[in-house]
């Protein structure tokens, strides 16, 4: 019995291994990136599109900084669960629970989710710089700044873990352009 556990335990490491080297390779040969050097390069519908490009008909983005899928719609982008296996995989540099962006007031129009923490994250390379107009933030606190890579000024209002705001304080509506999760 111990050996059987064992060797299951061996087979989904060495699974799990083979699709993190596989998605890997798969996004960097998209050239998928938050550096702000270039567009992300997302996942909808079967084709590969560049975010500075235009999301076409997306209407939903959620990055962990490695892998970037777009969706038609939030519902959509939340009915989907990203697993292997049967159990979400969620990386060590990923808040469990993400930042959301939105086009609109009223968390309306679409929408950019984010995980990835520790580092600035541009959102010209998303096609959503100086595009946010509401903001849902998760577990983990961010700050939003209106320059890229944090420069520039940050943003006054409530960005603790949990926090979210229907309308951007005033004077800040489509200011954002790089955001930093804690």
């Amino acid at each position: 019995m111990f050996r059987s556990k064992v060797s299951r335990l061996i087979m989904l490491c060495v699974l799990l291994l083979a699709s993190g080297v596989a998605s890997r390779s798969a996004v960097h040969a998209s050239g998928d990136s938050d550096s702000g050097a270039g567009g992300v390069v997302a996942w909808f519908e079967g084709r590969w599109i560049d975010l500075v490009d235009g999301w076409g008909e997306a209407r939903a983005c959620t990055s962990d900084g490695r892998n970037t899928v777009c969706y038609r719609s939030e519902a959509e982008m939340d009915q989907t669960a990203h697993t292997s296996m049967g159990f979400s995989v969620v990386p060590l540099a990923a808040c469990p629970s993400s930042l959301r962006l939105y086009r609109s007031t009223s968390y309306g129009g679409a929408v950019l989710q984010l995980t990835t923490r520790g580092v600035y994250i541009n959102l010209s390379g998303y096609g959503f710089d100086n595009d946010t107009s509401s903001y849902r933030v998760g577990a983990c606190a961010a700050y939003f700044y209106d320059g890229v890579n944090g420069s520039g000024s940050l943003y006054p209002g409530a960005t603790g873990a949990g926090a979210s705001a229907s309308s951007m304080v005033s004077g800040w509506d489509n200011r954002i352009s790089s955001v930093y999760i804690t």
